[in-house]
């Protein structure tokens, strides 16, 4: 009877146990509702967002149409600001080129130097513009500025037409020739005959050059303002005239000049042979016009 006693006290402890969890379990379920409830407040808050988010997208195309309004107008505005652009870049080189013009006005000329004669330097054909800077490069290097008053290389700017297009040739009156207004020095001298592509004076002896007369200097600068050379050509000899061969293989050909070579005096004649037109090279002094 006393273990069934006991057996019965553990049965009721157990059974009041369940109850109790029962009872928990209960209380738990009853809250879960206001939480949900809660939630679903919360959520409800969220659609009104959404909402309210929508509705302000709605209103974007509004903002988007004063935008595009806006960006229509811009074409003007640039085309306002590019012409004042304009006018202010033409003030501006306006300005620059007078700037420049007072700036060059107020240089002072390099003084003449009282012992400077004009002698000529013999240069390799093709390269006296390299001579020149040369020159002037090792001058400013070895101090010996002053010695020198002036370079000048006797040229024209000739017009040349080939294939029936115009182009513009410096044309040298002497090539290889190198004229230089200067006071020879031992030391200058030893400076020229170190430059590259001089080969030594014309005139005198190389260690005593003879100077160059003044008055043929300015025989040569006459000619040079005066366009000698273009004028020379355009009465000599001109592009489709008719000339005839007096020399060489091609002696007693007739054709008609189709280019003319100034720098190397030479003219580029077609010649009719077995019926075909041929180019022939010729020198200006082995041709005659032809009387017509």
């Amino acid at each position: 009877m006393e273990e069934q006693t006991g057996t019965e006290m553990v049965l009721e402890e157990q059974k009041e146990t369940a109850e109790t969890q029962d009872s928990t379990l209960g209380e738990q379920q009853n809250d879960a509702p206001e939480v949900s409830a809660d939630e679903t407040e919360a959520q409800g808050n969220a659609s009104e967002v959404s909402a309210d988010e929508t509705e302000a997208q709605g209103n974007i195309p509004e903002v988007s149409s004063d935008e595009t309004e806006a960006q229509g107008n811009i074409p003007e505005v640039s085309a306002d600001e590019t012409e004042a652009q304009e006018i202010e870049a033409g003030l501006a080189a306006d300005n620059t080129a007078e700037e420049a013009e007072d700036i060059e006005a107020q240089i002072p000329e390099k003084p003449k130097n009282p012992n400077a004669k004009w002698y000529i330097l013999q240069a390799y054909s093709g390269y006296e513009g390299r001579v020149e800077q040369t020159i002037q490069e090792k001058l400013k290097i070895e101090g010996l500025e002053h010695l020198v008053d002036e370079i000048f290389i006797p040229s024209e700017d000739v017009i040349r037409t080939k294939d029936g297009k115009k182009r513009k040739v410096n044309q040298k009156y002497f090539p290889g020739y190198v004229l230089i207004h200067m006071e020879l020095t031992p030391a200058l001298w030893h400076l020229l005959m170190d430059v590259n592509r001089v080969s030594g004076f014309i005139g005198g002896t190389q260690k005593n050059p003879l100077p160059l007369d003044e008055r043929e200097l300015e025989a040569i600068r006459s000619q040079v303002n005066e366009r000698f050379q273009q004028k020379a050509t355009e009465e000599e000899f001109s592009l489709g005239q008719k000339v005839t061969i007096t020399e060489g293989s091609f002696g007693n050909f007739s054709g008609t000049i189709d280019e003319i070579n100034l720098e190397r005096r030479k003219l580029k004649v077609l010649v009719s042979i077995f019926g075909r037109p041929t180019p022939v090279e010729v020198e200006f002094e082995k041709v005659k016009h032809v009387v017509e």
